[in-house]
């Protein structure tokens, strides 16, 4: 996978995952006797590894960070780890985790971080002119731009109206923790960023907006797969949708994402 030699620079042992108080970890567990499950060809084990260590990496940079957006090691691994080499990936100024999780350049001092002046009118349109860049040079390159819904996002309706016109390889990442309730409720409605806009526009300009459950790390991967391929082959863009726990009622250690995707995991006899 695009991801595999960085994901593997990641597993040293000051990232290992410690058995949480009372817990042991899935890779402490006894196994089930028998076999492991079947692999998956769209997800196989080793995919569920790597994408196990990101998840390990994104909390470990929450917690240096002091990130005010928890929980979010699911949808950032998720997303993330289809990144490679010539894809660029755009998060809002002050979201410094999702920023370092950017792919590598295709020259040493060339990274994958796309930023936006503070001059310029607005990130999604300078996301959506990078797609156009990349479609005229007939690269299989896409652009991520995560954003987060509540929250005001200058021009978004027109970029996205634009990257659907013209088939741009473009995939708006979004998370949601508002449970429905706008973050900046004094902002003109055009600039704010929510489900019931998005879905409005994605009707009108026949968009796909696929949702999912952003504290699942496997279903964030699969349909950050479609995407992706779908971004890579010419099929224009999409919006990945993750719903989050609100951050007014965070999610308990059991049922952290990282906690999901161990039991996932154990489930099916495979070993972190």
């Amino acid at each position: 996978m695009v991801y595999r030699q960085k994901v593997q620079a990641l597993r040293q042992p000051d990232i290992t995952r410690q058995p949480e108080a009372g817990r042991a970890a899935a890779s402490d567990r006894p196994l089930r006797k028998g076999r492991s499950s079947p692999e998956n060809p769209l997800l196989p084990h080793d995919a569920l590894r790597d994408l196990h260590t990101l998840m390990l990496h994104c909390k470990r940079l929450e917690h240096e960070l002091r990130s005010p957006h928890a929980s979010r090691e699911a949808f950032l691994a998720g997303t993330t780890i289809h990144l490679g080499t010539g894809d660029l990936l755009s998060a809002p100024p002050k979201d410094t985790l999702a920023t370092k999780l950017a792919p590598e350049g295709r020259t040493p001092n060339l990274t994958g971080k796309l930023l936006s002046p503070a001059r310029f009118a607005g990130r999604l349109p300078l996301c959506t002119a990078a797609a156009r860049g990349m479609q005229a040079a007939h690269v299989d390159r896409f652009v991520v731009a995560f954003v987060r819904a509540g929250s005001p996002e200058s021009y978004w309706k027109e970029s996205i109206e634009w990257a659907q016109q013209e088939c741009l390889p473009l995939i708006l990442a979004c998370s949601d923790a508002t449970g429905g309730v706008h973050a900046h409720p004094g902002r003109p409605s055009q600039y704010l960023l929510d489900f019931t806009a998005m879905s409005r526009l994605a009707k009108r300009l026949k968009l796909p907006v696929l949702t999912v459950d952003g504290e699942d790390a496997v279903a964030v991967y699969r349909v950050m797969q479609e995407c992706t391929l779908r971004a890579r082959h010419g099929g224009g863009p999409a919006v990945l949708w993750a719903a989050l726990t609100m951050q007014t009622a965070r999610p308990t250690q059991a049922d952290s994402p990282l906690a999901r995707m161990e039991k996932y995991m154990a489930a099916r006899n495979i070993r972190l």
